[in-house]
């Protein structure tokens, strides 16, 4: 090339490493994707509403209305978020409001479904009878309304699994003798009864168009009637109530004539969902279910299993194990959750016999077996999660209250019996006369809690309220949370008989509760004795307490809104109270008016869509389980170097860590099991080190409510799963990356405070001044999302983008290059250039 030629070359050269920068530059600045996040899994549909959804408004009016879903795919029994824009806004009363918004779940695909294959479950199944909706001028399809429709005729629901029509009306309601099952059908339930109707909660649009609700979704195996499976479609129906549209009065019943125009509210409740006008506006969504743990069933190979924790529930039985059954590469996984020190006792009495294939010999715990094991044992990490107090909570609006603090002191309240309930009687307790009646009059409470009007929570009766839900059985989430209460000292002077300031006392059975404990009891025994009382000669306490079976089943009671308080009794002789036991209340409590905490896993919490109370960690510093904050409290643990488990550290822990954290561990023999059983557990160690920690809601990844493995937990997994798999009875050290940084590969080194979560790639250009612990990212939030699922901050092992990794630099050295070529060359071919002057000067000068 020619000097000419080379100097017209240099712009291009020049605007090349100029460009290269640039790219290379906007590639730092711009967020890496993490390897396995999970892509957005919303759905949404717009469209403009029909003229006769609102036919008084001004000529002109249009609604642009869009409903989104928050998640379609890949669903077990959960919650989703359904959210909507461009509606109308919803006013009046609750149950008697017009122009709300129902959800239901249906059966069939999206494009196939109808009234009667949609689970209308308020007080009971089909039994919406037509009224007003009769002088709609739509067609009334006799195949759904009945051959000869009339205002009494009742839109009943079609069972998938046995094609009969039901309604819970105890009469043919319209339709001919022996077409209709007088009857709900026998799925039917309190707990069956997610739609979205007045019986349980309203969709109400505000005055700007928007709105937004939950509605848990039930599998087949909670409702077979729907039967939605991964090979059952089923769909969700969004139904925006409109202005009926209306036939002319001379072709009604003189009975409804000039309601329907009228602008009468009946005209436009929830229960007209049935009408055509009211169909024809619906939006419907596709779901598909994951594959069910129940297909496990139809593995015929031997199973090797696990029992133990409820922390690993949603990841173990409703992801891994489904995978692992139907992958012929893995083996049959079975899964028994237990409460850990149930668990934990079969385990080790397990060890002292003979290993028999197909049983179960390997425990899932986030705290060693006590005492000395009969055979080697490792302790390999499965994943990290943690304990929450899950809640919901409506305010005085009647909407739904968002954030929730808590300090250390207030749930020794909650676990001590030491609110003294709203019953009448109440006030003769000889040890709480002072106290408050239920945790949402306490002061201390409301002081923590300012964003919540002082008057928002007497406005209606709170008696299922009094208490959180508990589970029974010596749990692990337990046990971490009060020993988070034993770490505060304003919660253990408190509970050793100190005034917490507002006069309010400990329970005297409780007074000088040691703590932590894994079982929580009951052990107040002031009898009921008010003749008049629903719960008349029982303990008082007991019956205001709220005890669920699990803390899976903890979490669905505040999903659904429904204590599990037994506050009244079925007795074999009235007379004699000694026959009498508690009954669970038999309703939910309605939506508005609602307030429930419950002790959950995080990952149940997560599913089902509740909301996480923050912790306070120093004073007026609160924290909520997200990503971010469960992995730094990794960092505030100490090694229990003969097990390598990892144990909570409170006075090291940071204030922006969350004190609930907890990492699972898979216990499992190094010597005495068969080589196909051994090949196993080995195999399923493997897979938890590695494929099993890509985030995500398909089959076989990592569910929300968990965080992925640090690489120094990685490590020790796949140590663990040589030991096993070699049986030589050998137990492997515990990584030196555990005492250096528990949380290494999650979070930047201790003493780089570069805000920046591994796998999250947009570190800022400048750094700060070092500190021992990075503060939260600036972009890190804990609020729940409104309709999409939180994406992950957290890298997997393999998130190191290859793109970040090597085409960074590398566009970095390409544009530098190029930039400096362009320079020298301008230099060169330009002989009075300031550069070749300086030269040409020092060379004369030497």
């Amino acid at each position: 090339m020619n000097a000419t030629r080379f100097t017209r070359a240099l712009p291009w050269l020049a605007l090349s490493g100029v460009v290269t920068m640039l790219a290379a530059g906007l590639a730092l600045l711009l967020p890496v994707t993490a390897a396995g996040q999970p892509a957005s899994t919303a759905v949404t549909e717009t469209r403009q509403m029909p003229t006769d959804y609102n036919y008084t408004a001004p000529a002109g009016t249009t609604y642009n209305a869009s409903v989104t879903v928050s998640q379609t795919k890949d669903l077990v029994r959960q919650k989703v978020k359904v959210s909507w824009s461009g509606l109308r806004p919803t006013n009046g009363a609750i149950g008697a409001a017009n122009y709300p918004v129902v959800v239901l779940q249906c059966w069939g695909n999206k494009d196939r479904v109808t009234q009667q294959t949609c689970w209308n479950a308020g007080p009971g199944v089909g039994v919406e009878k037509l009224n007003v909706v009769f002088a709609d001028k739509g067609t009334f399809d006799p195949a759904v309304f009945g051959p000869a429709p009339s205002r009494d005729t009742s839109m009943p629901f079609k069972a998938r699994d046995d094609g009969k029509l039901y309604n819970g009306l105890a009469t043919s309601a319209g339709w001919p003798d022996g077409q209709v099952v007088k009857t709900n059908p026998t799925a039917y339930s309190i707990a069956t009864a997610n739609a979205v109707l007045p019986n349980s909660y309203q969709g109400f649009t505000n005055a700007d168009g928007t709105g937004e609700t939950d509605i848990e979704l039930l599998t087949g195996f909670e409702n077979p009637h729907l039967g939605c499976s991964s090979t059952a479609a089923c769909s969700l129906v969004v139904v925006p109530i409109g202005d009926p549209v209306c036939k002319p009065d001379s072709a009604l019943p003189a009975n409804i004539r000039g309601q329907c125009r009228a602008g009468r509210v009946t005209g436009r409740l929830a229960s007209h969902w049935i009408s055509p006008a009211n169909w024809s506006r619906k939006f419907a969504f596709d779901l598909s279910f994951r594959e069910s743990p129940t297909s496990c069933a139809i593995d015929s190979r031997p199973e090797t299993g696990f029992s133990g924790s409820f922390y690993a529930f949603q990841v173990l039985n409703n992801s891994w194990r489904p995978k692992f059954c139907q992958d012929k590469k893995l083996f049959r996984l079975g899964y028994t959750a237990l409460s850990d020190g149930e668990a934990r006792g079969q385990f080790a009495g397990a060890l002292t016999g003979t290993w028999q294939d197909g049983t179960t010999n390997a425990l899932l715990t986030s705290r060693p077996v006590e005492g000395e094991l009969a055979k080697p044992t490792v302790y390999a990490p499965v994943t990290v999660s943690g304990v929450a107090v899950s809640f919901v909570l409506d305010d005085q609006n009647l909407k739904e209250v968002t954030e929730l603090n808590l300090n250390a002191r207030l749930l020794a309240k909650m676990i001590t019996q030491s609110y003294r309930s709203t019953s009448v009687i109440s006030g003769e307790h000889p040890g709480l006369k002072g106290n408050p009646r239920w945790w949402g009059e306490d002061p201390e409470f409301r002081a923590l809690n300012p964003h919540i009007p002082a008057d928002a929570l007497f406005a209606i009766n709170r008696d299922g309220s009094n208490y959180p839900v508990i589970s029974l059985g010596d749990l692990d989430s337990i046990y971490a949370l009060t020993a988070y209460i034993a770490a505060d000292k304003d919660a253990v002077a408190w509970l050793n008989g100190a005034n917490d300031g507002h006069g309010m006392f400990v329970n005297p059975k409780f007074h000088e509760y040691k703590l932590p404990v894994g079982l929580l009891e009951l052990r107040d025994d002031f009898k009921d004795s008010n003749p008049g009382s629903p719960v008349y000669g029982q303990f008082l306490l007991s019956a205001y307490a709220n005890v669920a079976d699990s803390i899976y089943n903890a979490a669905v009671a505040v999903a659904q809104a429904w204590p599990y308080a037994g506050l009244s009794q079925s007795c074999v002789d009235p007379a004699k109270p000694e026959t009498c036991s508690l009954k669970r209340v038999d309703q939910r409590q309605t939506g508005g008016f609602r307030a429930m905490l419950a002790i959950t896993s995080l990952a149940d919490s997560k599913v089902f869509g509740l909301r996480q109370a923050a912790l306070q960690t120093a004073p007026g510093k609160f924290v909520k389980p997200d990503d971010y904050s469960l992995a730094l409290a990794l960092r505030g643990t100490k090694l229990d170097e003969k097990t390598g488990v990892l144990k909570p550290d409170f006075p090291k822990m940071h204030p922006n860590a969350y004190p609930g954290m907890s990492v699972v561990y898979a216990a499992i023999p190094t010597t005495g099991l068969s080589a196909t059983t051994a090949r196993d557990y080995a195999k399923f160690l493997d897979y938890a080190a590695e494929p099993g920690q890509v985030r995500g809601n398909a089959m076989g990844q990592l569910p929300d409510g968990y965080v992925p493995l640090s690489d120094p937990l990685r490590e020790q997994t796949r140590n663990a799963a040589v030991a096993v798999r070699e049986q030589k009875g050998q137990v492997p050290a515990p990584p030196p990356g555990l005492v250096d940084d528990p949380a290494g590969g999650l979070l930047p080194p201790p003493g780089d405070n570069t805000n920046n979560i591994a796998g999250n790639g947009n570190r800022p250009a400048t750094s700060t001044p070092a500190s021992t612990t990075p503060p939260p990212p600036a972009t890190s939030t804990t609020a729940p999302p409104t309709v999409d699922k939180a994406s992950t901050t957290i890298a997997t092992r393999t998130d190191s983008s290859g793109f970040a990794k090597w085409v960074l630099p590398g566009l970095l050295g390409v544009g530098a290059l190029a930039g400096l070529i362009a320079f020298g060359a301008t230099v060169w071919t330009q002989p009075q250039h300031p550069v070749r002057r300086a030269l040409r000067a020092a060379l004369r000068r030497s």
